[in-house]
């Protein structure tokens, strides 16, 4: 193992709320992501085994994760949804409402505005999180797994 690699194991309370998802796949070890704090998957990472909820990311693979990750690659069998926010929240946008998916589509950047979550599929490799505006902006993610 690589002494900058981390495997968590999710908690098992929460993780066997899941459990009714998880496939043949995961089982195989396919259900997983592993995060960077450096861009294009260098520096120290941490894999993260599915079903797992990690409602905050501040005592993870021993360290504080919370707002430092910058890189992502996504295992075959898991999706993985991430979030600015602890607790997997999402907050109200304040103010009017949010049409930032409407911006979007007019080719235009919603710089008022600004997701709070993002979802990875399986076998997504994301070199740097900047580009989405959410590199050391996680806070809590999720990791479910399916065919």
């Amino acid at each position: 193992m690589n002494p900058h690699q981390v495997p968590v194991k999710g908690s098992a309370c929460l993780a066997a709320l899941l459990w009714f998802g998880v496939s043949t796949a995961s089982a195989a070890g396919d259900c997983w992501i592993e995060v960077f704090d450096r861009t294009d998957f260098a520096g120290n990472r941490v894999r993260i085994e599915g079903p797992a909820v990690l409602p905050s990311l501040t005592q993870l693979g021993g360290g504080d994760w919370s707002d430092r990750i910058e890189s992502l690659v996504v295992g075959p069998a898991a999706s993985v949804t991430v979030y600015r926010n602890e607790a997997l929240r999402v907050d109200p946008e304040p103010g009017p409402a949010y049409h930032g998916e409407a911006i979007k589509s007019w080719g235009e950047t919603p710089d008022a505005y600004s997701d709070q979550q993002a979802t990875f599929g399986p076998g997504k490799r994301e070199h740097h999180l900047g580009e989405l505006r959410f590199h050391q902006n996680i806070r809590s993610l999720k990791v479910t797994c399916g065919p």
